[in-house]
């Protein structure tokens, strides 16, 4: 069989496509993850974007150029601020032990009452309250190791603080060309659901906003009211105990296993009546997420809670914290689809039936 000129022809162009494609998905894959969540951060503050302009005067440039400002203070200030403390903390530490002043409590009989407390962690600490040189010299090949983790993991928090330092930059990039970008998306969705482009634009934008109102916001509204707490109560390294508590709360995990512990230590070394302030005030703290989340997450989705929130944290465990926005954006479209479809069988079914 021969084959004509003309399909030669195509071949060709559908290899050097998929070789320029291919090549491209290489050259943009590190920059991936920055690129979404910069697009991210833009559809969340774009709302905030338009009436900052507005009032300065449809000024773009000015108002992403004050947005990208005011969201790195956010993020990198609590950062920042605990630093210091950190560091100072790790150094006092350090020439504690060197020294050999560091005192740790005996162990009460009644610790061994303690969940989670057995015979060998109640003996381990009765041996570092008598002999801490000792016990740190037998356990030396595991603190090392743990020294080496735990400064990858801060080698790993650094870099992806400057990813994220990049990706608000690039959110700004993008509202300050917002029309530009708005047309682009809108011609994207016709070319996929060109029926339903203006209903799944929306949909997608109020659910990322959601979201990051939902986990990310309430997240740090909750590290912010928690730090304050801890440094009107004089808590030692305020500012690292709320920077955990905003992780731990972008994680969906509870603050309480933070928050607790702080607590306990305000009873047994203030008084009673600052201790019961401190206890009142992280009680709605600690309850501020199971409130603002479902009213934060649902606003302007038209998706059940549920959905939202299984897509969120699928998402999350699946593909990190990418996952929270684009499992929810997934499940939300995949539902509304779901929903489409059966309507339209009802539909039919109700046209055919006599």
């Amino acid at each position: 069989m021969t084959i004509s000129q003309a399909t030669i022809d195509s071949i060709i162009r559908i290899a050097l496509i998929a070789l320029i494609v291919v090549w491209s998905a290489m050259f943009v894959a590190p920059f991936v993850g920055i690129l979404l969540w910069g697009i991210i951060i833009a559809v969340s503050a774009y709302p905030a974007f338009l009436w900052l302009a507005g009032k300065l005067g449809d000024r773009a440039g000015l108002a992403a150029t004050i947005l990208v400002r005011l969201i790195l203070v956010i993020i990198i200030g609590p950062i920042a601020g605990s630093v210091p403390g950190l560091t100072d903390s790790v150094r006092n530490l350090a020439e504690q032990i060197q020294s050999g002043s560091l005192a740790i409590p005996d162990a009460s009989e009644s610790v061994k009452a303690w969940p989670l407390v057995d015979e060998r962690l109640f003996l381990l600490w009765q041996q570092a309250a008598t002999n801490l040189t000792e016990l740190l010299t037998r356990y030396q090949p595991q603190l090392r190791e743990a020294s080496v983790s735990a400064l990858s993991s801060i080698a790993a928090a650094g870099l992806a603080v400057l990813q994220i330092i990049a990706s608000v930059i690039i959110a700004g990039v993008i509202l300050t060309h917002h029309t530009g970008a708005a047309a682009f998306a809108n011609q994207l969705a016709q070319r996929i659901v060109p029926e339903s482009r203006d209903r799944y634009v929306t949909l997608t934008e109020n659910t990322v906003r959601g979201v990051t109102m939902g986990v990310i916001g309430v997240a740090i509204a909750q590290a912010i009211l928690a730090g304050i707490g801890f440094a009107i109560m004089g808590i030692p390294g305020a500012a690292l105990w709320a920077l955990i508590c905003l992780v731990l709360a972008i994680l969906q995990i509870s603050m309480a296993i933070v928050i607790i512990p702080i607590i306990v230590y305000a009873f047994s070394s203030h008084e009673l009546l600052p201790s019961m302030l401190f206890l009142a005030w992280n009680t709605p703290v600690l309850a501020l997420d199971n409130v603002l989340k479902p009213i934060l997450m649902g606003r302007g989705v038209d998706a059940p809670m549920l959905v939202i929130f299984i897509g969120a944290i699928g998402g999350f465990i699946s593909f990190g914290f990418l996952g929270l926005f684009f499992g929810a954006v997934v499940l939300v479209i995949a539902y509304n689809l779901l929903v489409a479809w059966t309507r339209e069988i009802s539909a039919e079914a109700t046209q055919v039936s006599p």
